[in-house]
């Protein structure tokens, strides 16, 4: 039998020595033993060697946890957590999983027209379905995205029925069918999560929010929950404020603009770590912006629209959440036990290193 090798379908999170794996709609807990058995299913090392290894580690005679590991070993082979001894050799051409995490059952969506055109691209290990209304629109972001294109006759049956995970509707016209001034849309399952008057604008926003899953440790950051605000002119590497935010601002961001607040068109933070700056766009994807603007060009400009937070580096001075008098009351609000944000173990400890460095102030999200 092989060494045992772990699939690259499987999702892992460690917190406090156990890891959490998730395949498909699965989850596996696992104790601190089991997570550290896990992390040496990298197929080059035996049951033999890894129980050696362990053994070490906690100081305990050699063979001595041999049967805990194959015992953990044969659970993670009975879950299909590794590659079979087949598939070890081509665990690297393996078929990612769709994207279907987003409410794609919503009541909107069932009554809306289905996209007549779609493109299929992967990030980080999924399949992303994005459908459009027009051909024009879809081979604009093929263009744009060209490198994560998986080509037609390697998407899986599965990619091919799903419902788009991402949607671009572009008024085509100043007055819709039922005489109505129309707004450029990004929809993200059933929601519309970017509205704008300028078709640039839903064009580009796409990219940060495909950026979520993407290499996001190749690009240096990690994601959390919450909203980058600033003083309107800010640019790059001037002060911004993180806000903890409940809900997304579609529909908000005029009131705000109102008020002299920009905002990031972005469905996260993305916090670097290393210099406790904030960086604004689709850190960790490459794409052709040009390709993009140039197609928006084609399409009404639909009034004036607001003006977001430029792409680049921002300090953060301060980090505002409801009910935060200090650095553990304001990440309980960025990531509360109870709510279905799963925040990495290395995205907490890059959040309360920077709540130990900045402001805290008590307020509240922004809602409607």
């Amino acid at each position: 039998m092989s060494n045992p090798r772990s699939s690259p379908l499987v999702h892992s999170q460690f917190f406090d020595g156990e890891a959490v794996l998730a395949l498909g709609e699965e989850l596996h807990l696992l104790n601190p033993v089991a997570s550290l058995v896990w992390q040496c299913c990298d197929g080059e090392s035996s049951a033999d060697q890894i129980a050696d290894d362990l053994a070490e580690v906690f100081g305990a005679e050699p063979g001595a946890l041999k049967v805990d590991v194959e015992k953990a070993i044969g659970e993670f082979r009975s879950a299909r957590l590794l590659v079979s001894d087949e598939g070890a050799l081509t665990a690297g051409h393996a078929v990612p999983r769709v994207l279907t995490e987003y409410d794609l059952d919503c009541e909107s969506c069932m009554e809306a027209e289905p996209r007549a055109f779609r493109t299929v691209l992967e990030f980080g290990g999924l399949l992303v379905v994005i459908g459009f209304d027009t051909e024009a629109a879809c081979t604009a972001v093929e263009a744009a995205f060209s490198i994560y294109i998986v080509r037609h006759s390697d998407i899986p049956t599965a990619a091919h029925d799903a419902r788009p995970a991402f949607s671009l509707t572009l008024a085509t016209s100043d007055v819709d069918a039922r005489g109505m001034k129309p707004l450029h849309l990004l929809y993200r399952g059933g929601d519309v999560v970017v509205s704008g008057r300028n078709a640039s604008r839903v064009l580009d926003a796409l990219a940060p929010y495909l950026a979520l899953h993407g290499d996001l440790s190749g690009a240096g950051v990690v994601a959390i929950p919450g909203l980058v605000v600033a003083k309107a002119g800010t640019n790059p590497g001037e002060p911004v404020m993180l806000l903890q935010a409940a809900a997304r601002l579609t529909g908000r961001e005029q009131r705000l603009a109102k008020a002299g607040i920009m905002v990031a068109d972005s469905p996260a933070i993305w916090l670097d770590p290393a210099t406790n700056e904030v960086v604004v766009g689709a850190p960790g994807v490459s794409f052709d912006s040009r390709s993009l603007m140039s197609h928006a060009e084609g399409y009404p400009q639909l009034g004036a629209d607001i003006s977001l937070l430029s792409s680049g580096r921002y300090p953060v001075h301060a980090v505002s959440a409801r009910g935060a008098h200090d650095p553990l009351s304001a990440l309980l609000a960025f990531a509360p036990p109870s709510e279905g944000w799963p925040l990495a173990e290395r995205a907490l400890e890059a959040l309360d290193a920077l709540l130990e460095s900045v402001e805290i102030i008590e307020g509240d999200d922004i809602r409607g």
